[in-house]
């Protein structure tokens, strides 16, 4: 009275909860490795007087991930004057380095806003 040789659905098989396992695991494991996906836009600057350089530290909220972090890097990068920057999620800040006579802290901070996160004010 039973029918035992009837193939399961692909949806009930093996194969499936495998490929569904694999997916979980990349998209978890995507804050380390998403850094790929931003091209290095490193840049060479010429700096014409050392008084010119500023270095700022913006409070940033939102930042949750080394993703994020890159996310921010490359948008404040593309700017001219931008020397050095380097975001951190744990801190959740922001500190950039750049020639003042290129740009402005004002320019910065939309940059970084333009990316999702916001810069706060203290």
């Amino acid at each position: 009275a039973c029918d035992e040789d009837e193939k399961p659905s692909f949806f009930k098989s093996k194969a499936f909860l495998g490929i569904v396992t694999i997916f979980s695991v990349l998209m978890l494991a995507f804050p380390y490795y998403s850094e790929i996906f931003y091209p290095d836009n490193k840049k060479d600057i010429v700096v014409v007087s050392q008084s010119d350089i500023q270095t700022i530290k913006f409070d940033v909220e939102g930042m949750t991930c080394a993703g994020c972090e890159e996310s921010v890097k490359h948008a404040v990068n593309q700017l001219d004057g931008i020397l050095d920057v380097i975001p951190s999620y744990e801190n959740k800040n922001t500190e950039v380095k750049f020639d003042n006579t290129k740009t402005s802290k004002e320019d910065i901070e939309k940059a970084i806003n333009s990316t999702g996160y916001k810069v706060v004010h203290k």
